[in-house]
């Protein structure tokens, strides 16, 4: 398969891992068990507070070092541990503006791959068909502060993307958008799964839009995982126990 390149998915899996942050007494996860396999698609569901975006955050190895909190257990990427193999899972943020680094379309989506030192003849190839592969079909020189917030993000994934990651993590990619920018961006996710087979784990409020896309549910909770498995048996078999631990579930799935 040519196109936006493609890199062995990675299995990613914690073994009671949590994580309390320097500043705060209380734990932002802990006891987190499971293993998602290489290619899985996995969306990750809990009530505000759950930390969720800290375990995202701690796939992608950047949640830093002791100085910023403490650690127990493990949590690993492709069998090693996630902070030591930064690169290997990709992420994309919330707002879209605020991953928006540099003035022009090309020069953003170049940005990851000079940090990972990339060969320079490497750099420009991948930045094309990451763009491709996203669907956003804008020149590279077009000023990054003319896009809208569905192409912002879509740039955002086109920037991960070209860094060829074995996982894409998506952390709340269409809690700002409209329903216009929302559709653009669970699409061009879509296509890049299927392109590249890349391990998927997002985090999303609006349920719905990614049903199509995913192939199992993980729902986190005080105690760590407290759901886990096909999208239909968390869903719809668990759904009166999920709406009432406060975790935000399709309309069809709520409990009358």
């Amino acid at each position: 398969m040519t196109g936006a390149g493609v890199t062995a998915p990675a299995a990613i899996e914690a073994r009671g891992w949590g994580w309390r942050y320097a500043t705060r007494q209380a734990w932002a996860v802990r006891d987190a068990s499971f293993r998602i396999a290489p290619g899985e698609r996995v969306l990750l569901l809990g009530a505000s507070g759950a930390g969720k975006s800290t375990l995202l955050q701690g796939i992608a190895g950047i949640l830093g070092g002791a100085d910023e909190g403490e650690h127990e257990g493990e949590l690993l990427v492709d069998g090693a541990l996630a902070a030591s193999v930064r690169g290997r899972a990709g992420m994309v943020l919330q707002d879209p503006d605020s991953q928006t680094i540099l003035a022009r379309v090309g020069d953003d989506v170049a940005f990851g791959c000079e940090n990972l030192g990339v060969p320079r003849a490497d750099i420009w190839p991948r930045v094309h068909a990451a763009l491709a592969a996203v669907g956003l079909d804008v020149p590279t020189d077009r000023s990054t502060a003319n896009l809208s917030g569905g192409q912002k993000q879509r740039l955002a994934l086109a920037g991960v993307v070209a860094m060829r990651p074995g996982a894409i993590l998506l952390d709340e990619p269409t809690a700002n958008l409209d329903p216009e920018g929302m559709r653009e961006v669970r699409d061009a996710v879509g296509r890049v799964l299927a392109e590249t087979g890349a391990t998927l784990v997002v985090i999303e409020h609006r349920v719905d839009v990614w049903l199509p896309l995913i192939d199992r549910v993980i729902v986190l909770g005080e105690a760590g995982v407290i759901a886990d498995g096909a999208p239909a048996d968390v869903l719809d078999a668990q759904a009166a126990a999920l709406a009432e631990a406060g975790v935000w579930l399709p309309q069809a799935a709520l409990p009358l």
